[in-house]
């Protein structure tokens, strides 16, 4: 079902073309308050880690954690290939699929493609773009 938001949704995804290699996209589905939600939890949620001591702490995301979840939940589609030539990622893949694809390609890509979703949604991406 698609539901008409008026002025308050942008409709169609964002198709970035890579800086090094204009032929790879990497396609951002516009952000929506499902999408907030997942981000939130993933803030919100610490994680318990035990230092040499044994003593426990949490500890939030570190930044390039949040830009991986930020990527994979907005991700609409990409034509990246393994050396095979089969698509890497499905249209519909899940955020852990995508974060696992992530994890392989270079860090330039990977802030590349946060760069843009930054540019394109103010409240995600990096806070300091030309920190990166």
């Amino acid at each position: 079902m698609s539901v008409n938001f008026g002025k308050y949704a942008i409709l169609a995804p964002i198709t970035h073309y890579f800086e090094q290699d204009e032929e790879l996209f990497w396609m951002i589905k516009p952000i929506n308050s499902g999408m907030e939600l997942e981000r939130s939890k993933f803030m919100l949620h610490n994680r318990i880690i035990e230092d040499r001591g044994g003593v426990r702490h949490e500890m939030p995301p570190s930044w390039l954690e949040v830009a991986y979840r930020e990527i994979a939940l907005c991700f609409g589609g990409t034509n990246l290939v393994d050396s095979e030539g089969k698509k890497v990622l499905e249209d519909e893949a899940t955020a852990i699929q995508v974060e696992e694809i992530l994890k392989q390609m270079p860090q330039e890509m990977v802030m590349e493609i946060w760069k843009v979703i930054g540019q394109s949604y103010p409240k995600w991406g990096p806070v300091d773009p030309n920190a990166l």
